[in-house]
């Protein structure tokens, strides 16, 4: 239980520090226009739009057999290498699946917290908020079925950067976020 915890605390602190470092830019359009590829985490599949690259999460405890955190993905816009995760547009997702519970998100840990209209992609209704995140503005969406999980942290804004929740591509992540159990 402890380790479950520890792993849920450092999570949330890499998402946090993944938010502070990206940037984005997004572009409008159909999502139906989007093109990329399917990225298989092990857990679940993500799909990646083009220009856009995935790398598994972090395995910071040494207890997974594959030599990564089958839990989440981290997909960077513009990256060619996982080191370029922190200077770039970024969507962190993690999925709890059926042995790795997560918490809902909680507004307390940020600055300026404000609700956002739940929004409804692929299968799932997404519901959250946007805050500040260190001085960067964020979206923490979430979505909750069959007793299991999804969490994803978008950096909104970060210099020149910036993505939105309407853009296709953040659209075609969120839809195209696919568990395997």
């Amino acid at each position: 239980m402890k380790k479950r915890i520890l792993m849920v605390i450092m999570t949330m602190i890499l998402s946090i520090g993944l938010v502070a470092c990206g940037g984005s830019g997004g572009s409008s359009g159909s999502v139906a226009s989007v093109k990329g590829t399917t990225f298989d985490n092990g857990l679940f599949e993500v799909f990646v739009p083009d220009g856009w690259m995935a790398f598994h999460g972090a395995d910071f405890f040494d207890e997974y057999e594959e030599g990564y955190d089958p839990h989440v993905v981290n997909i960077g816009k513009g990256v060619k290498e996982e080191s370029e995760l922190f200077n770039k547009p970024l969507a962190n997702i993690s999925y709890s699946g059926e042995d790795y519970p997560l918490m809902i998100p909680t507004k307390d840990l940020y600055e300026d917290s404000k609700d956002i209209k739940d929004i409804e992609a692929g299968d799932y209704t997404w519901k959250g908020f946007t805050a500040d995140s260190l001085g960067y503005p964020i979206a923490v969406l979430y979505t909750e079925f069959d007793d299991k999980q999804i969490v994803v942290n978008i950096t909104l804004e970060n210099g020149d950067s910036k993505v939105s929740l309407e853009d296709a591509d953040v659209l075609a992540i969120l839809e195209g976020i696919n568990p395997k159990d």
